[in-house]
Parts: C-alpha cells; sequence; structure tokens
C-alpha cells in the first residue's frame, strides 16, 4: 500500500511561515539539503498540496524544470535541478475550493481524509502531502491516515506564524526513523506514525 508522507519546513518553535506567509531569514536550505530531501520524492508519484503550498511552490519549481527560472532563483545546482524534475513528473492533488483540475493537477475539496484515504488505497508509489495546520490538523487527526512526517527544522525562531500541528484534535505519537543535521544548521527528521 502507498504511505502518505507529510514533508513540511518548520522553524525550531514549529512555524511554517512568518505573519506574511514567507519563509524566515536566513533560511540554510542549500544542495546538500535537496539532495537528501530528493531521496523521498523519487520514491512518491504524488504530491498533495493545499492551494496556497500550490500556488507558492509548483510554478516556481515548474519554472526551474522548463528553464524559465523564476527571477529570485539563486543558482542551479544539479540537487535543485534534480527536484525540479521530480516535482514536474508528479500528479498534483490541489486541496481547494475554487481551483479548477487541469494543468496537471487534480483538485478535491470537502471531507480530504476520506478521499485521501482512496487514494492511498489506489495502485502507485508514496504521496507526499504538504499544507498548512487549517488542513494538516484533520488529516493528521484521522488514524491510519499519514504514515510519515519528515520534517526539515530550521536554526530560526519567529514571534509569529502558523504552527504546523495548530488544529489536531488529538494527540500523535511518532517514533524516530532518522535525523539528519546538516552543516548549514537544518535538520531534517524522519518520523513514523505508531498505530493506535
Amino acid at each position: 500500500m502507498r504511505k502518505i508522507v507529510v514533508h513540511m519546513q518548520s522553524t525550531l518553535d514549529n512555524r511554517i511561515a512568518n505573519a506574511q506567509g514567507a519563509f524566515w531569514e536566513p533560511f540554510p536550505w542549500g544542495e546538500p539539503e535537496v539532495a537528501y530531501v530528493n531521496q523521498f520524492f523519487r520514491t512518491a508519484d504524488t504530491w498533495a498540496l493545499s492551494r496556497v503550498m500550490y500556488d507558492a511552490i509548483v510554478p516556481w519549481w515548474d519554472g526551474v524544470a522548463t528553464g524559465q527560472l523564476p527571477p529570485d532563483a539563486p543558482e542551479i545546482t544539479p540537487a535543485f535541478a534534480e527536484f525540479a524534475q521530480l516535482q514536474r513528473r508528479m500528479t498534483k492533488v490541489v486541496f481547494s475550493n475554487a481551483m479548477q483540475s487541469g494543468d496537471g493537477r487534480i483538485v478535491i475539496r470537502g471531507d480530504l481524509a476520506g478521499q485521501l484515504a482512496k487514494l492511498k488505497q489506489q495502485d502507485g508509489d508514496d504521496i507526499i502531502l504538504s499544507c498548512g495546520p487549517a488542513t494538516l490538523g484533520p488529516i493528521a487527526s484521522t488514524p491510519g491516515l499519514v504514515d510519515e512526517y519528515l520534517i526539515a527544522v530550521h536554526p530560526a525562531v519567529i514571534t509569529a506564524g502558523p504552527r504546523m500541528f495548530d488544529r489536531l484534535s488529538r494527540g500523535l505519537a511518532l517514533e524516530l526513523v532518522h535525523a539528519e543535521v546538516f552543516d548549514a544548521g537544518s535538520v531534517v527528521l524522519q518520523y513514523r506514525a505508531i498505530p493506535d
């Protein structure tokens, strides 16, 4: 069966963005970090994202993949180029009440946890899940739905912004699978969800 793997970037105090909805500075995320995370994207064929995450991530990386670099793009290293191609080949599932399906994306609305459970039962590779707390809370609170968490923790603490697990309705028991520490200061933590 496919796994659902939550992948998020976070500050040390568990915030996924600042009050303006952007990443914090400094944001130490370069070649070794991207190369490490790429191994998880290689084993997935679907990326489920909230509309906000989709709009912020996919067009930017599609530009890198097609050689139409966004104005704010850094030097495109081999790991960045690989990530761009990996994400481009993935089916995108977007959670949105307004967006329509098309352009390589499937849009779902309503009972997101139920629809993800059905998607998980289908043939295919793993599903990466990236979304804010309003969406993640109900999904992560559904017993047995999320299998793993791949959380990149950055060496920053910020005073405002959404926290990753703000909307949980029940606690989560997790088992540490691996912790990868990077010289720039980030740590990528891989946790397995312990079944109830």
